[in-house]
C-alpha cells in the first residue's frame, strides 16, 4: 500500500538528455575548428613545397640560351649578355614566351607569335620587355604603350595578357624546364 500525500517528483531523463545535446555541440564546433586549422596548415604547406623559396641574392643562371634576337635585345638594352632561358612557354596557338636571365641576374621577357623557325620582327610578331618581376610561381612583364599599360603573367601553366582591364588566357601546350 502506498503511503498517503504527495508523491516525490520523479527524476526523468530530460536533463540528462540536454546535457548530452549540449556535449555533443560543443565536440563538433571543436571537431570543425581542428579540422579547418588541419586543411589550412596542409594547404599553406602544399603551397610552401610548390613555390621556390625567394632568394635574395639573383640566381647563376644555367639552362639553355635564349634566342639570338632576345641576346642582341638585351644587350642593346645594357645587358652584360649570356642570356639563359628561366621559362619557356608554347601555347595551343603558337604564342611562344621566354623569360630569360643574364648573368647579373636581371630577368627579360621575350614573346613571340609564329611558326618555331620564324624570324623575330620587333614590334610585329615579336615583343622583347626589359620590366619583368619574379612573383610567386612566375612572372610579370610589363609593356608601357600610348594605348595603355599591358601585362603578362607567364607561369608553367598558363599566359595570361591583361591591357587596359580586359584579360586573355591562353594554356600552355609545352614548357621548359618539364
Amino acid at each position: 500500500m502506498s503511503t498517503p500525500g504527495p508523491k516525490p517528483p520523479r527524476r526523468g531523463w530530460g536533463p540528462f538528455l540536454v546535457a548530452l545535446v549540449l556535449l555533443a555541440v560543443i565536440g563538433a564546433a571543436a571537431g570543425w575548428i581542428y579540422g579547418t586549422r588541419v586543411a589550412d596548415d596542409r594547404a599553406a604547406e602544399k603551397q610552401s613545397q610548390e613555390s621556390p623559396p625567394e632568394t635574395e641574392s639573383p640566381l647563376p643562371p644555367s639552362g639553355e640560351d635564349c634566342p639570338s634576337a632576345t641576346q642582341e635585345a638585351a644587350q642593346g638594352a645594357g645587358s652584360s649578355g649570356n642570356l639563359t632561358e628561366v621559362l619557356y612557354i608554347r601555347t595551343d596557338d603558337d604564342r611562344q614566351v621566354w623569360i630569360c636571365r643574364d648573368q647579373a641576374g636581371t630577368l627579360f621577357y621575350q614573346g613571340y607569335i609564329g611558326p618555331a623557325d620564324g624570324a623575330f620582327i620587333q614590334g610585329e610578331n615579336a615583343l622583347f620587355l626589359t620590366t619583368v618581376e619574379e612573383t610567386g610561381g612566375g612572372y610579370l612583364a610589363t609593356n608601357q604603350t600610348d594605348e595603355g599599360t599591358t601585362t603578362y603573367s607567364v607561369t608553367p601553366y598558363r599566359l595570361t595578357q591583361s591591357t587596359n582591364g580586359k584579360e586573355s588566357t591562353f594554356a600552355v601546350a609545352e614548357r621548359r624546364p618539364g
